[in-house]
């Protein structure tokens, strides 16, 4: 007897949701297929699933979310602590501050390991004793008992640092170079530069492009004076750095003094600076106005066939424009933490609230549906995507195909061959195709 009802329950939803294939009942729970890649939310933006033959996602927010596009696989685990990367060339994995795994070298703190592209194997305990290959900017760092003894090496350059910072010793081709910080230090290149320096930073004369025909010189008795020069140009800061004149060919600025009063000028450029005011600059290809630093600036530069125009606030929020032919082809604007707006060649993306004041895939896939109340996208092909408050209103369109939900009010979908109708999360449902039309009642 409980086997024939179990198979009849089977049967009923089996025919049910053949008609009404689709579910949204959004921001509880959303089973939708869209261009060919099923999607399911539950529970507003904490729990997410899209599969598509080239895409995969999976997300438990805020903790975990598992992508993959292609060869391209993510994972993170409590964003920003924890993320891996594996694509056809690469792996890597982080586990901030603690783990650091790539392809050719591993870092479990205090151990680390690897090998060079060459095949050439190291390793090391920190601070006792390691020697690195190829990591770092260098061809090779060992240093014991870090900071007593550090050395490394790149090209025919070597370096010896002793209680670094203090001691420093340079040998290379033509080139040698000591450092006792902050008492004395010298580093020299035969035929390129001289440098040298007593009590750094009090105490600097150096010359250098040596190698040029336009030699540079310098000095420093900080703060008293520091002069700069060279065959086209010429510097004298005084008390420094509040007045300063510099030159350059034809080019002359002066502060007096550094920054409430600033001016410049030269054959194609012109500048003046009453801190903070206003500030006015204005080049060949360029011109920007401050108002009330850093409050407002508004900037002009121009290219060979295209014209950005960019207002600032704070530096951190932005207005961009830019313009091809007279006819804008691109618009950013981002006021953080409330509002963004973008709009290309590919379409139109806006959003509020804006936590981060930069566009980072780790974030956008773990945390950002969870803080964004408002999220609308449009491709240039006309199709729509806009939620409000987690999907209780959503709408939706893909070519023919076009989506309408206010949770628990309604849920239209259209189509031109049908048309689903849901009220009142579902207890009443309709479709219609052609003359035919299908009703549900209590899910009955």
């Amino acid at each position: 007897m409980l086997k024939r009802f179990l198979l009849l329950i089977c049967f009923w939803f089996a025919t049910s949701f053949s008609v009404y294939a689709d579910i949204n009942t959004a921001p509880l729970f959303r089973d939708q297929v869209w261009h060919k890649e099923k999607e399911i939310d539950a529970l507003g933006p904490f729990f997410s699933y899209a599969s598509s033959p080239k895409h995969k996602l999976f997300a438990l927010r805020p903790f975990f979310s598992y992508e993959r596009h292609g060869q391209t696989t993510y994972w993170d685990i409590f964003y920003p602590l924890i993320w891996y990367k594996k694509n056809s060339s690469d792996t890597s994995f982080c586990f901030f501050p603690f783990i650091n795994i790539g392809t050719n070298y591993k870092e479990i703190f205090p151990f680390f390991w690897g090998k060079t592209k060459e095949g050439e194997e190291y390793g090391g305990f920190f601070p006792f004793y390691g020697k690195m290959k190829q990591r770092y900017d260098r061809d090779e760092i060992e240093f014991i008992l870090w900071p007593l003894y550090i050395r490394s090496a790149k090209d025919d350059f070597h370096t010896t640092h002793l209680l670094w910072p203090l001691f420093t010793f340079t040998r290379g081709h033509q080139r040698q170079a000591f450092k006792f910080f902050p008492f004395y230090g010298y580093d020299i290149e035969k035929g390129k530069f001289e440098k040298h320096y007593f009590l750094w930073p009090f105490f600097i004369w150096q010359k250098t492009w040596l190698n040029t025909d336009r030699p540079q010189s310098y000095s420093a008795a900080f703060p008293l004076w520091v002069i700069e020069k060279s065959p086209v140009m010429c510097s004298y800061t005084f008390l420094w750095p509040f007045f300063r004149y510099y030159c350059y060919k034809d080019y002359r600025h002066y502060d007096f003094p550094w920054p409430l009063l600033g001016y410049s000028q030269g054959k194609t450029i012109k500048s003046f600076k009453l801190f903070p005011l206003i500030k006015y600059e204005n080049t060949d290809h360029q011109k920007s106005v401050f108002l009330f630093y850093p409050l407002y600036k508004y900037e002009v530069e121009k290219e060979k066939d295209e014209t950005i125009i960019t207002t600032y606030l704070f530096f951190v929020d932005r207005y961009e424009r830019r313009y091809k032919n007279g006819k804008v082809h691109f618009k950013l604007a981002h006021f953080w933490p409330f509002f963004y707006y973008r709009f290309d060649q590919q379409g139109k993306k806006v959003y509020f609230p804006a936590i981060l004041p930069i566009e980072n895939p780790s974030f956008e896939r773990v945390l950002a549906p969870i803080f964004r109340i408002y999220y609308h996208e449009q491709d240039n092909a006309g199709n729509i995507y806009t939620n409000w408050f987690w999907g209780f209103y959503s709408h939706r369109k893909e070519g023919k195909r076009e989506n309408y939900h206010l949770f628990p009010l309604f849920n239209l979908e259209k189509t031109p061959e049908e048309q689903k109708l849901s009220l009142f999360a579902s207890l009443f449902q309709s479709v219609t195709k052609g003359r035919s039309r299908h009703f549900r009642v209590f899910y009955l």
